[in-house]
């Protein structure tokens, strides 16, 4: 009977050198297998990017073109909801333009449709492998109100309905002078009144078409006069402050005024039949970019020179005009002197030209109050008034109880949308829904 060798076990954390190289094969092959793995998942996402960012060079490619294409050739829809359909093979008729992958030419079709101010392009792409529109989309989804903004294929179907229009004129408002009206608005293309109260009351709602501007020349006219008097013999100077030599006597019912001076620094001499008048005068400028543009070379005064001169330097002066009287001075006997008239009278009937005033100005008017009778004396002025009416329309409630489609549309109204987007009896109204297809 034979006895076998005993086989001692290590004790404690001894091992032996077989178990040792076990554990090092084994990571090993854990360590190749998570890097192949890494290797095939980076190699899968470069191919899929690859692979999409080649159809998104083909899908732009094609869009641009279409676009292009339908602008060289007059066909992009000009009317809200309208659209057409381009083949790709028609548009892409040059060897050069045509799309290839992988020996294959891509074919399919490009709705444009005109929505609000952009062109919303549908296509769908077909006979290009992998970026067919079919196999890189899914189906289409249901009708949505609000536009996709991260969808990447999206048609828009629109919904139609409709207003009635009426058109109306307002009444004419009253009139006013030109100094009430303000510069040409550009939307409107004519002069409107600086305060908006002036023109003629409509409803809110009312859509304004045109402001009708009427103008007509308004007349003011005043009176000149004369004093008369009666021939007696004496003799008369003419108008002076001061008597005149060889003139003994100052007649006062001949007093008249001279004109005022100008404005001076110069203080006038005092007389007894001088009225001084005293006021602050300025430098008056307007600004040119950062440069001050002063009125005659910097020189003061106290009124404004012009609405273009519109600021002042706070410095300032004293600044004086005159007014002298004025009388006629006589020998022998006095005259008698009528009060101011316009015409004479069977006592008083020679005229004094030196010796006349004028009336106030009256009211403006719109008819000339100048005649043969009136003439002699008679002085006219006249100026610009404007007024206005509104021409207006107004639409109805909506005429439909709900939108309808394109087709069920144009046979209710009888017409295609083209034909009645241009009649003015009626507004077309466009509720847009919107169906797409994502990845």
């Amino acid at each position: 009977m034979k006895i076998g060798k005993l086989k001692i076990q290590p004790k404690g954390n001894s091992y032996d050198g077989t178990t040792e190289y076990v554990e090092k094969k084994n990571h090993t092959l854990i360590i190749v297998a998570i890097f192949l793995i890494i290797v095939i998942v980076i190699g899968l996402i470069v191919y899929y990017v690859s692979r999409s960012n080649k159809c998104n060079n083909i899908e732009n490619m094609i869009l641009n073109q279409t676009l292009t294409y339908a602008e060289n050739n007059d066909l992009l829809p000009t009317v809200e909801g309208e659209s057409i359909t381009l083949n790709i093979d028609d548009v892409f008729l040059e060897e050069t333009l045509k799309p290839m992958l992988e020996e294959k030419i891509c074919s399919g079709t490009v709705k444009i449709t005109k929505y609000k101010d952009e062109y919303i392009k549908t296509y769908d792409i077909t006979n290009c492998n992998y970026c067919s529109t079919d196999k890189r989309y899914k189906k289409w989804s249901k009708e949505v109100n609000k536009k996709p903004s991260n969808r990447y294929v999206i048609d828009v179907i629109p919904y139609y309905n409709y207003y009635e229009i009426s058109y109306y004129h307002s009444a004419w408002s009253n009139w006013i002078p030109e100094e009430e009206v303000g510069e040409v608005d550009e939307k409107y293309k004519v002069a409107l009144p600086l305060k908006e109260n002036v023109l003629p009351k409509i409803s809110n709602e009312a859509n304004i078409i045109e402001y009708e501007k009427d103008d007509a020349i308004w007349y003011s006219y005043r009176d000149k006069k004369w004093k008369y008097y009666k021939d007696n013999g004496g003799s008369y100077s003419g108008l002076s402050s001061e008597q005149p030599a060889g003139f003994a006597n100052k007649d006062t019912n001949t007093q008249m005024l001279t004109a005022w001076s100008d404005w001076s620094l110069d203080y006038p001499e005092k007389k007894d039949y001088r009225t001084i008048s005293t006021k602050n005068g300025y430098r008056w400028y307007y600004l040119e970019g950062n440069d001050k543009i002063y009125w005659n070379s910097g020189a003061y005064t106290p009124e404004q020179p012009s609405e273009k001169y519109n600021k002042k330097e706070k410095e300032y002066v004293k600044m004086y005009r005159y007014q002298d009287k004025m009388w006629k001075w006589y020998n022998g006997k006095r005259r008698s002197y009528s009060s101011f008239m316009s015409s004479p009278n069977m006592s008083y009937k020679i005229r004094d030209d030196e010796l006349f005033e004028y009336g106030n100005w009256s009211k403006y008017s719109a008819e000339s109050k100048i005649n043969n009778n009136n003439a002699s004396y008679r002085e006219q002025q006249t100026k610009t008034y404007s007024r206005y009416r509104i021409s207006y329309s107004m639409k109805s409630f909506l005429k439909l109880d709900s939108y309808i489609n394109k087709t069920d549309f144009e046979r209710t109204l009888q017409g295609t949308v083209p034909e009645l987007i241009n009649r003015t009896d009626i507004e077309i109204d466009i509720d847009y829904r919107f169906i797409y297809r994502k990845k």
